[in-house]
């Protein structure tokens, strides 16, 4: 068997492309919408993709289902197991392209690889997972997609974001049967997940790249649990993170059909008088990857600070508006993966980018003044005391073991929901663990209107000296 695990760590999520060391026929699991580095992998391995499959409709990223269908002579492989998404019906389809309906325990070959479709709901209604079958008829691995991840399972509450999705208590209950699939494997079983740790689709996902029926049979609680209903619900739903918000918009977007593009959008570079120029018009949003202390530097009015690390992605996705059209600040060897990044989770229109050193030659009269700063946690405490707000845009986790008296809990990534929670009409000081996810924060509301500043160091450094 031909394997590779392409692995997107700015989503934490893992494609899989396998193929027939006979025909060099290949299958691919759950990739993402930029498809062409697919077919490059593809290449590198002398295979050719014959048949693309999904789990589940996802809400952390745009598929690329359908963009193989609408584009390549490929079998789409989808789960019969719910409503189906109306794009799969709708086409636009290849000439050589069609769509087959999985139901459990339906069977269907790669070249000489077999495989079987379990049906392994929970996580949403439809999903499934995929058995590699060897030659005894046992599964030699399990693609499991957000089922099972390496030391825990998917989250019961997405499912509600679904057309015929499901309450929390109906997605738990059949996360827990569909566990009782995993009664019969061999411990040498290969679990291959969809999502590894830092993904939003799972609570404690374990930094395992790959694992097996045998290692999570020890080390997954919930799978340890699953004989107790009470047990195993409780445990699930304790301490569960609020989705981040787009995860509604990317899901509805998957159900209904994602935006075909003839390629990866490719915006153009822009001098610094076209940049602030395209900066003043409404449906424009500046997204600043450069360091902290630069954007404190200087930036342009209304901007979103994100630095290209893990957060990015979801940072963007939430921060920013339906229609906004992204103006960039980046390296200019750093574009291509920031486009690529923004297009996964929905980001189509981009109006132009310039790198730090253009930035740099922009007029200081056109950054905005005061309005955000980054402070000791001295001064966060005679701000404190003196009537300003406290923000914790830690995770639920992080804020119950400690926090500062009085602070208004919002996890950074859900802040464009909640920013009513919080009057504008005071000054707040944001912080979490070490200054990085409030600076996001702290950015995103003064693009709000508000006098912010960002605990520098984070929480322990403000609780060391006493406060």
């Amino acid at each position: 068997m031909i394997f590779r695990r392409i692995y997107d760590p700015a989503l934490a999520q893992a494609s899989y492309l396998v193929g027939c060391p006979e025909t060099r026929e290949a299958i691919l699991f759950d990739p993402e919408r930029d498809i062409d580095r697919y077919e490059r992998e593809a290449a590198e391995e002398g295979v050719r993709i014959v048949a693309v499959a999904e789990t589940h409709l996802h809400a952390d990223f745009v598929s690329g289902m359908r963009a193989f269908g609408a584009t390549r002579p490929v079998t789409l492989l989808v789960s019969g197991m719910g409503p189906a998404a109306p794009w799969t019906s709708e086409g636009p389809f290849h000439a050589g392209a069609s769509v087959r309906f999985l139901r459990d325990g339906d069977e269907f070959t790669v070249g000489s690889l077999r495989f079987r479709a379990r049906h392994t709901p929970g996580h949403t209604r439809e999903a499934l997972s995929f058995e590699f079958v060897g030659e005894q008829g046992f599964p030699l691995a399990f693609f499991s997609g957000d089922f099972l991840f390496a030391g825990d399972i998917g989250r019961p509450d997405l499912g509600f974001l679904a057309s015929g999705g499901m309450t929390v208590e109906e997605s738990a209950e059949a996360l827990r049967r569909s566990l009782a699939l995993l009664d019969d494997m061999p411990d040498a079983t290969v679990v291959l997940p969809g999502h590894g740790a830092g993904s939003a689709c799972g609570k404690m996902i374990c930094r395992l790249p790959e694992s097996t029926v045998g290692i999570e049979r020890i080390i997954n609680r919930p799978l340890r649990a699953k004989d107790d209903s009470a047990r195993f619900v409780e445990g699930l739903l304790r301490d569960q993170p609020d989705p981040p918000p787009y995860f509604g918009r990317v899901k509805d977007t998957n159900e209904r059909g994602p935006a075909l593009h003839d390629r990866i959008p490719a915006p153009p570079r822009l001098s610094p008088v076209e940049f602030v120029a395209a900066s003043k018009e409404l449906s424009r949003v500046v997204l600043d990857t450069r360091e902290w202390s630069a954007w404190m530097d200087g930036h342009l009015p209304g901007s979103i600070f994100a630095m290209l690390d893990p957060y990015f992605g979801p940072t963007a996705a939430n921060y920013l508006d339906a229609g906004d059209e992204v103006l960039l600040v980046a390296e200019p060897d750093e574009v291509d993966e920031a486009v690529r990044v923004l297009f996964r989770v929905g980001i189509d229109r981009f109006g132009g980018w310039i790198d730090p050193h253009g930035f740099a030659a922009i007029d200081e009269d056109e950054f905005e003044g005061a309005g955000c700063e980054e402070i000791t946690p001295r001064e966060a405490n005679r701000r404190i005391l003196t009537g300003a707000a406290v923000l914790d845009v830690r995770s639920k986790q992080e804020f119950a073991k400690g926090h500062i008296v009085g602070a208004v809990h919002i996890p950074f990534i859900q802040l464009s929901a909640r920013v009513g929670e919080l009057d504008p009409r005071r000054p707040v000081v944001a912080y979490c663990r070490s200054g990085n996810r409030s600076a996001r924060a702290c950015a995103y509301l003064r693009r709000r209107g508000f006098t912010v500043a960002n605990l520098r160091g984070g929480y322990w450094p403000y609780v060391g000296r006493g406060f």
